[in-house]
């Protein structure tokens, strides 16, 4: 058995890498930690993502298998002015805000439709709920 300590990184395709990042900074506050010719890589609090620019991708279907979605956490007290902040800045939205598995939850497209999530429970806290 292989012992895991942990995620590195995840890496998204992007059409359009500047377009990405911009989005990664501006909505979730993403920090550069390093910029390539076809990659960049980002701090989200604490979680590396790498974003990497595949010129003729095309869209994920929904009902094609791989990642469905990426969840971020945030805190409650800060959950409605996050949610607000998305509306704002018109981020697609695709489930919520809406409380469920014990905390608040709201899912967003990213502009290549990449889901996203903000939650404010923790997996205790949604386990105990599904129960």
């Amino acid at each position: 058995m292989i012992k895991v300590q942990g995620i590195n990184h995840i890496t998204i395709k992007v059409s359009e890498l500047a377009r990405a990042a911009h989005f990664y900074q501006e909505i979730l506050g993403a920090k550069i930690v390093h910029k390539g010719n076809t990659d960049v890589y980002l701090d989200i609090g604490g979680v590396w993502i790498c974003l990497i620019e595949i010129k003729k991708a095309k869209p994920k279907q929904r009902d094609q298998i791989g990642v469905d979605h990426f969840a971020f956490s945030v805190s409650k007290a800060d959950f409605i002015e996050v949610s607000e902040y998305l509306k704002e800045k018109q981020v697609i939205l695709s489930r919520g805000p809406i409380e469920r598995g014990g905390g608040w939850t709201i899912s967003f497209l990213d502009p290549d439709g990449n889901e996203l999530e903000l939650y404010t429970g923790s997996l205790y806290e949604r386990m105990k709920n599904w129960n």
